[in-house]
């Protein structure tokens, strides 16, 4: 299992047992952050391979 799906497991259920509205609000936010963060990772791990595969630049 990977770290950002466990994360996501762990927020979903805080969001769901949590009875404060500002603390579901809190592990909402937190979770649209982590999605963002991985959706950047990804980017710019394929930015780099991107730019390592391009012969143009060698």
């Amino acid at each position: 299992m990977d770290t950002n799906d466990w994360v996501e497991k762990q927020l979903k259920e805080l969001i769901k047992t949590s009875k404060q509205y500002e603390d579901r609000a809190f592990y909402l936010a937190l979770s649209d952050l982590v999605q963002e963060q991985q959706k950047r990772l990804t980017q710019s791990q394929g930015e780099v391979d991107g730019r390592t595969w391009n012969p143009s630049k060698w």
